[in-house]
C-alpha cells in the first residue's frame, strides 16, 4: 500500500511563441507498508514513512498544431530534477514527438499524419522504488497492464532507474468529417534496473485503435481506444490488449 501526501508549486514563463521555461518543487510525505510478500529487499527498504522534495528546471519547445491530435510540427521537453531531503538523487528527462503531414483534402481536412515519439529517463542509483520508471498503459508501452512492463525482484514490481520508449504511429480519418480516425502503431522499448539496453528485456507491440473527436460535447481531447499484440516481451511482463 502507498499513500502520499503533499503537493507541488511551479512558475513558468514563455521566452518565444514556441519555447517556454519552468522551475519548480515537489513535496511529498510518502508512506508504503503492508508489503505482499518479504523477498524484495528494494521494497522493504523503503517501507514507512519518508519525505520527499524535489527541485526541477524544464525547458520545452512546442511546434505542434494541436496538443492531442497533432499532423504537423514538433514538441520537446527537457526536465532536470533533484531530490533532496530522505533521498538524495538526480533525475533526467527527454520527450520528443514530430509529426508529418502526409495527405490533406484541398480544404485541409482528412489529413494522414505520421508521428514518431521517444522518452529518454535516468534517475540516480538512490531512486526509491516509488519513484522508479514504470511502463505499460496508455502513454508509455501499450499492449501491456499499468505498470506491467518493468524489472521485477523477487516477485515484486520494482521499476528500473532507466527507459528508453518509443512509438511509431500513422493515424488517418475514417469518417468525412474527422470525428473518428483510426491509428496502426508499434510501441517498443525498454525498462532497465539501471543505465543499459538488454535485448532480453525490449518489448515490441504493433498494434490498431480509434480516435473519437466530440468537441461539440465539450470534450477536448479525444476518446482513444487501441488494442494491442506484444511479439517481445520480457519474462513476468503483463501483457493487456486493449
Amino acid at each position: 500500500d502507498e499513500q502520499r501526501l503533499g503537493g507541488r508549486f511551479a512558475l513558468g514563463r514563455r521566452l518565444t511563441q514556441d519555447l517556454s521555461i519552468s522551475a519548480g518543487v515537489r513535496m511529498e510525505s510518502v508512506n508504503i507498508d503492508n508489503p505482499r510478500v518479504n523477498s524484495s529487499p528494494e521494497l522493504n527498504g523503503s517501507l514507512g514513512s519518508s519525505n520527499l522534495f524535489l527541485g526541477n528546471v524544464g525547458l520545452i519547445r512546442d511546434t505542434r498544431d494541436h496538443p492531442f491530435l497533432a499532423t504537423t510540427g514538433s514538441y520537446l521537453a527537457l526536465t532536470y530534477n533533484q531530490a533532496f531531503g530522505d533521498y538524495s538523487y538526480a533525475r533526467g528527462d527527454i520527450d520528443y514527438r514530430r509529426y508529418r503531414l502526409m495527405y490533406e483534402r484541398p480544404d485541409g481536412s482528412g489529413r494522414h499524419t505520421v508521428s514518431f515519439g521517444t522518452k529518454v529517463g535516468f534517475s540516480g542509483s538512490s531512486t526509491p522504488i516509488f519513484e522508479n520508471y514504470f511502463a505499460g498503459g496508455f502513454s508509455t508501452l501499450r499492449g501491456y497492464d499499468f505498470r506491467g512492463a518493468a524489472p521485477s525482484e523477487g516477485g515484486v514490481r520494482v521499476g528500473g532507474e532507466f527507459q528508453w520508449l518509443n512509438s511509431l504511429e500513422y493515424m488517418f480519418p475514417l469518417t468525412a468529417d474527422d470525428m473518428i480516425k483510426g491509428v496502426v502503431f508499434c510501441d517498443f522499448g525498454t525498462v532497465e534496473e539501471s543505465i543499459e539496453l538488454n535485448s532480453e528485456n525490449f518489448r515490441v507491440a504493433p498494434g490498431f485503435g480509434f480516435r473519437i473527436h466530440m468537441p461539440a460535447a465539450g470534450i477536448g481531447a479525444p476518446l482513444a481506444f487501441d488494442f494491442a499484440f506484444p511479439v517481445s516481451s520480457a519474462d513476468g511482463d503483463d501483457e493487456k490488449i486493449f
